[in-house]
């Protein structure tokens, strides 16, 4: 009698396991659903209107001395814009002297030390974002991306 106890008891704790088993299962499943369903959606895809895509815009080089004081030190960046829409990109084109300008003037007040961590990066960039975005009348900058980046 005591060997059906303990096969009667592996039983239970055997199908016990199993459905714990299935718990977790669907528990990180229906986790995984709300995950994308709440997190699945990217910022640049929300902030483009409907039926425009995102359109990339690439300045030339820019090299300027930086502001350290006492040194020589200069920054190379090349600079790749995220747009809202193709009209957005023409008009970069057609303002490219004064996008360039204030690209410019945020670039060569910066000190080396001020650019050097990944937070200084995205400081700058938001900067350059704002300053572009104020700008721009026929749509605007979703993203700034730094494609080349040298401080010597």
């Amino acid at each position: 009698m005591s060997d059906d106890d303990s096969k009667e008891t592996r039983s239970k704790s055997g199908k016990l396991l199993i459905i714990v088993v299935a718990f977790v299962v669907l528990l990180g499943a229906g986790g995984a659903v709300v995950y994308m369903k709440f997190m699945g959606a990217t910022p640049a895809k929300a902030s483009v209107e409907k039926g425009q895509t995102p359109v990339s815009y690439t300045l030339p080089t820019f090299l300027v001395n930086l502001a350290d004081p006492g040194s020589k030190r200069f920054l190379k960046v090349s600079i790749d814009l995220q747009l809202d829409s193709k009209a957005a990109a023409d008009q970069c084109k057609a303002l490219d002297p004064q996008l360039r300008d204030s690209i410019l003037t945020i670039l060569s007040s910066q000190e080396s030390g001020d650019i050097v961590s990944a937070d200084d990066k995205r400081r700058l960039k938001k900067l350059i974002k704002q300053s572009l975005n104020q700008n721009l009348t026929s749509g605007k900058v979703l993203h700034v991306y730094f494609t080349d980046f040298l401080i010597q």
